[in-house]
């Protein structure tokens, strides 16, 4: 035996109540869109997928060495530290400010790496790359964004 399910039609309020809230997410959808920060996602579209990269200009790309206390100069890749490449170029202004805070990299290294030698410096470079029609015109420059070394370091 089935129970009959009578359905009722939507109150007035109802439909208000519901155009209501679509019209709101539809507006803050529309307005993170155009003003909204990476912090707004998933009602902002992430800025590195949102714009297209010129293909004639310049185009930037930020790496961090370390150094060990025998002198070898290693790259780190995301995998040595658990720090991705996006979270430093968010925080470049930060480590140009306060170039100290690269310790806590090289912290992360030898917490991933403790059969390693101790790191005693480390260094954000930003190269830049001239593109012309998105290809290397062989032009490019070297920035030293920021550099720390351990106290007592040579």
């Amino acid at each position: 035996m089935s129970a009959d399910r009578t359905e009722r039609p939507l109150t007035r309020t109802g439909r208000i109540v519901r155009v209501g809230a679509a019209l709101a997410m539809v507006l803050a959808l529309m307005a993170t869109s155009v003003w909204g920060e990476d912090d707004f996602f998933p009602f902002a579209p992430f800025k590195m997928y949102s714009r297209a990269h010129d293909t004639d200009g310049w185009a930037d790309s930020t790496n961090v060495f370390l150094e060990n206390a025998e002198g070898e100069r290693i790259a780190i890749s995301d995998n040595d530290t658990g720090f991705r490449r996006a979270e430093l170029e968010g925080q470049l202004t930060r480590f140009r400010e306060d170039p100290g805070l690269l310790a806590y990299i090289a912290e992360a290294y030898e917490a991933a790496h403790p059969d390693e030698p101790e790191i005693v410096a480390a260094e954000i470079i930003t190269k830049r790359y001239e593109l012309v029609d998105g290809a290397r015109t062989g032009e490019e420059t070297e920035e030293v964004v920021a550099a720390w070394t351990e106290e007592g370091a040579a």
